[in-house]
């Protein structure tokens, strides 16, 4: 197994930084009734971000693996290597939702989500992320994608979103059980 998503081959084109579409962030505000931010905080925004995720966000300089985290948190992460740090830091948080690869046969879905998260929402369709300009490019992400989430406050709005087609896909409420084999 790997330990995150090294194994992919990196994006060689202007940027390596790639943003959750606007259309998903759209999703979750629908979920309030006040017009605010669904999210408190997004550890790890873009330098060029051109639209909020959340009323907060740390960027690459600010280091969110290392800050405090509260509230409501919105993880799109980088990915590579250390994307096992990240997931690691939200289970920890326990409040939040993480749009990661569904790249379940890893050590970060084995050993961290999988016994860790409360829901889980698999896109219908892979995920187009935008550039940081906020152009979204015509072919979608090399690796189909997931919504993460740890709390009940997330689980609920990951059900609400595919239960109001918001985001067309299948939620499922908990992870298989898991036995070892010998």
């Amino acid at each position: 197994m790997s330990d995150g998503f090294g194994h992919e081959k990196p994006f060689e084109g202007e940027t390596n930084d790639w943003i959750t579409p606007l259309w998903i962030i759209g999703a979750f505000n629908s979920l309030r009734n006040d017009g605010n931010s669904f999210f408190d905080l997004d550890p790890c925004i873009s330098d060029t971000q051109p639209w909020d995720t959340a009323r907060y966000g740390y960027r690459k300089v600010d280091d969110g693996l290392r800050k405090d985290w509260f509230g409501m948190v919105y993880c799109n992460p980088p990915y590579g290597n250390n994307v096992l740090a990240w997931a690691d830091k939200m289970a920890r948080h326990s409040n939040g939702v993480m749009l990661i690869f569904a790249r379940v046969e890893t050590a970060v879905w084995q050993s961290i989500i999988f016994p860790t998260a409360s829901g889980f929402l698999f896109p219908r369709r892979r995920v187009a992320f935008a550039r940081p300009d906020g152009t979204t490019p015509k072919s979608s992400a090399g690796a189909p994608s997931a919504f993460v989430s740890w709390g009940d406050s997330a689980r609920y709005a990951l059900f609400d979103l595919c239960r109001l087609g918001k985001i067309d896909g299948a939620f499922l409420p908990e992870a298989f059980c898991t036995i070892e084999m010998r």
